[in-house]
């Protein structure tokens, strides 16, 4: 159902409506006015037949005054619009008036005729010698009624219908633009966002196409702008897979590195330092001996003592810095103690201070060894160019999410930027950040550093605790 056969059925509906609302009150009026036509016809005649009617005197004159009335009647013909009927004393029908000529034959429908004509009744007129029997007839007035309905409605309709072919035609020509913007909307339905409206003639239908043509441009620039963005999405993800490639491959050189020091810190241990420990045993022997003709070689014997001690210390530095077996029999936080407290005798000036908690010492290996390489990392960066006298080193659990773990770092040294003058840190650090930067990442956390306020700089180390941990 299209919008022309709307409006005409709309159209027809409303004037049908009013042509029913109408006829109702042309009805209502011609019934009240019937009545009150009738009724005055009906007063009339009564009044026009007891004016007629003989008198006593006029009575005692006429040998048949019945006759007489009936001539008189015949003559006046149809009162108005009333049947007029004679009857003797024996109730035998006398007269009759004629029939109205007025539309004769044709008579309104009897269902308008229940609807408009007066519920009248008849008026019985006694006279000497019988009675008048006035019947009121409402058939021509309501013939009259009828006609003129049926024209009006007539009317109606005929104007109904030249308005519907008229609202058809205008409403054809002036939705004609509705077509093309059809068109249009279905070609960018298929994807064509470069199809455009014309300008129209109408302002409606011109601010349809111009609004149209923006939403179309909108659209394709839209379009244009998230092709940009999803192959920018796609190049992020890749850049992203390659990265956690990368970490993925950093952790297991990390890991490979950690049991390659390990493999090598026991060779070490089990080999260099069984080896140093018989040459210093085997020294301290000759050394200990009582002969006063072995004055040179009891000497030797201590050199050999005392290079034997030298290359065990040695091997022993070597072993830590490899892998701190702390890690292995005790847990984080006596290995952590155990390298603070290295630094400590190593540089007794430098006053470093160690917070831990208890439930650092239930990680795995792989946490472990990246906190200890971190701190470890730290504090040789403080010792080689913060020129500091104090460091702060905590290691707790992020308050609020106890899956993070947080190693913080504070110094109150020269910091990175006077270390490094209008240059990034990481840049000129060369295995400093870096490498602390790379366990971060590997491990899958975070790293931030900041200059204090009152000069020195604090490193926030943020790795996440894996789920297998406690």
């Amino acid at each position: 159902m299209n919008l022309r056969f709307r409006v005409g059925l709309s159209i027809s509906l409303v004037g049908i409506a009013c042509l029913a609302v109408i006829a109702y009150m042309l009805i209502d009026y011609k019934r009240r006015s019937i009545d009150q036509e009738i009724e005055a016809g009906t007063r009339v005649a009564i009044q026009l037949l007891q004016a007629i009617a003989p008198s006593p005197i006029e009575l005692s004159q006429i040998s048949d005054p019945m006759d007489s009335l009936v001539d008189y009647l015949g003559n006046v013909g149809r009162v108005r619009a009333n049947e007029v009927r004679v009857y003797d004393e024996h109730e035998m029908l006398l007269y009759e008036s004629p029939p109205s000529e007025y539309k004769q034959g044709r008579w309104a429908p009897d269902w308008f005729t229940a609807l408009v004509a007066p519920d009248t009744g008849e008026v019985r007129l006694p006279v000497p010698g019988g009675f008048i029997l006035i019947t009121p007839d409402s058939s021509r007035s309501v013939l009259d009624a009828w006609d003129e309905l049926w024209q009006f409605a007539l009317f109606v309709l005929v104007i109904i219908i030249l308005l519907n072919i008229a609202v058809y035609q205008i409403l054809g020509r002036t939705l004609k633009p509705l077509n093309d913007i059809v068109n249009a909307l279905t070609e960018m339905e298929k994807g064509n966002y470069g199809v455009r409206l014309e300008n129209y003639n109408l302002p409606e239908f011109n601010a349809i196409s111009h609004t149209f043509n923006r939403m179309a441009e909108s659209l394709q620039a839209a379009l244009i702008e998230n092709a940009r963005l999803a192959k920018e999405e796609q190049q992020r993800m890749a850049a992203e897979l390659e990265l956690e490639q990368n970490r993925k491959f950093t952790q297991l050189m990390q890991v490979k590195l950690e049991d390659e020091r390990r493999s090598i810190a026991r060779e070490l241990h089990d080999e260099l330092g069984q080896c140093v420990t018989a040459i210093k045993t085997i020294g301290t022997a000759i050394a200990n001996r009582d002969n006063a003709q072995a004055d040179q070689t009891r000497e030797n014997a201590r050199t050999i003592v005392e290079v034997a001690s030298h290359i065990y210390d040695v091997v022993h530095s070597m072993i830590r810095q490899l892998r701190p077996s702390a890690l292995d029999h005790l847990g984080l936080n006596d290995a952590i103690g155990e390298l603070v407290d290295q630094y400590r005798k190593q540089h007794p000036k430098l006053a470093i201070h160690l917070v831990t908690e208890e439930t650092l010492d239930d990680f795995e290996e792989s946490l472990n060894i990246t906190v200890y390489r971190i701190v470890q990392e730290c504090l040789t960066n403080v010792v080689k160019h913060a020129d500091a006298s104090k460091v702060d080193v905590a290691l707790t659990l992020k308050a609020g999410d106890p899956t993070l773990l947080q190693v913080s770092i504070s110094d109150d040294g020269k910091g990175l930027k006077h270390n490094f003058p209008g240059s990034n840190p990481e840049r000129n650090s060369r295995f400093g950040l870096i490498g602390i930067k790379e366990r971060v990442q590997a491990f899958g956390g975070e790293l931030n550093y900041e200059l204090n306020t009152d000069g020195g700089t604090t490193i926030l180390v943020t790795l996440p605790i894996p789920q297998d941990c406690p």
